[in-house]
């Protein structure tokens, strides 16, 4: 990996190598950004207690989920518009996942179909639905998910609403060159992603493209949004979703402990404690802030998954010692398309955050996945 030591070196390379306003679309949050800054600060002030004379044996990250054996504790979350980071980028994160086995959630609003990317991942695909105005839209992808073999499905269930994301209101992202000509220059000083994508042809969303094209009025990611808002998203809608999924069914976007405990109820076979990695809420609580009590609310036993603000192998292990089960990372897979190529930058993630995680387990005492547990939390 050379120079590259952690997922801030290749926040830094992209930073360098994307245009202002894609880098901010991946880097940014809502607001002043306050919640997007806590999601990994709140990791610092975790303290872990090693145990001493520890048998020196190879550590394990194998992980049961869901029924299913992984590689490691830790998957892609579900992102839109994946290739805009780099053209491939989708693809290549699928590829390299199932060779790690491990997940990777392919976001209805991806730069792939879920067909392509359940033919490459396999049993490792899962795929990512958010409801629409429309309700047959997302019931179509879900067949359609269903159909090509994908057995996990995520819902997210916390973007019914826009979010203020200043970064783009101020970089013009998704608008025309008319009103932000200095997009223009911007492009033409980072050659490298603007010939590719001038070669390959702007991301879409594949998954909701009609014969005819990419869906019209406006740029996809903000019609989608728009569609969202229109939606009736409330419990009726996860009722929905899961009669009509027969599979593995994770709700993701849950904060609240009675919310968790509703959907427990419902049916939903796990939950993903998220808050959009910090683009919803700009004053929302962090994850791992609520995952004490989300895991004390819904059992010992049932599946909780967290995303945001996730950085490094050590931040997996802080998870799983303060109650989650496996965790899921989005930004850091990005930024290291974009800072390495697609498939050098996949591989290279997924190879930092198993050796940051392999020592982190090693300087605990730790032989398992298992052994992360809360006695290996510190508490004053």
């Amino acid at each position: 990996m050379g120079t590259i030591q952690t997922i801030e070196d290749l926040r830094r390379l992209a930073r360098r190598r994307l245009p202002r306003a894609v880098f901010d679309f991946i880097d940014g949050g809502a607001g002043l950004e306050h919640t997007l800054r806590r999601n990994q600060t709140v990791f610092e002030d975790v303290r872990l207690v090693p145990r001493v004379l520890a048998p020196g044996v190879t550590r394990d990250l194998t992980t049961r989920l869901l029924g299913a054996d992984y590689g490691a504790p830790f998957g892609v979350s579900p992102m839109g518009l994946g290739n805009l980071a780099w053209p491939g980028t989708d693809e290549a994160l699928v590829r390299a996942c199932a060779a790690a086995r491990i997940p990777y959630g392919l976001s209805m609003a991806g730069s792939s179909t879920v067909e392509r990317v359940a033919e490459l991942g396999g049993p490792f695909s899962w795929f990512q639905v958010y409801l629409t105005a429309d309700q047959q839209v997302m019931l179509d992808c879900m067949q359609r998910a269903a159909r090509a073999g994908v057995d996990t499905l995520v819902m997210t269930v916390d973007a019914a609403h826009p979010s203020r994301r200043l970064r783009n209101y101020r970089n013009g992202f998704g608008q025309s060159f008319l009103r932000h000509p200095w997009l223009m220059a911007d492009y033409a000083l980072h050659p490298n992603w603007s010939l590719r994508m001038l070669a390959g042809g702007a991301p879409v969303m594949a998954n909701l493209v009609a014969e005819t094209g990419d869906a019209a009025g406006g740029h996809p990611a903000l019609r989608l949004m728009q569609s969202m808002t229109r939606a009736p998203l409330d419990w009726d809608a996860l009722a929905l979703v899961r009669a009509q999924w027969r599979g593995k069914l994770l709700v993701k976007g849950v904060l609240e402990p009675r919310d968790a405990v509703r959907i427990q109820a419902a049916g939903a076979d796990g939950i993903i404690v998220s808050n959009h990695g910090g683009r919803q809420l700009e004053s929302a609580v962090t994850s791992l802030e609520v995952l004490p009590s989300i895991r004390r609310s819904v059992g010992a036993d049932y599946p909780l998954l967290l995303d945001s603000g996730v950085r490094s192998g050590g931040d997996v292990a802080k998870a799983l010692v303060l109650g989650a089960d496996f965790v899921l990372l989005g930004r850091p897979f990005l930024f290291a398309s974009a800072a390495l190529g697609p498939q050098a930058g996949a591989d290279t993630v997924i190879a930092l955050l198993r050796a940051e995680l392999d020592d982190t387990m090693a300087q605990l005492g730790c032989a398992c996945i298992g052994d992360l547990n809360a006695d290996r939390l510190w508490t004053a």
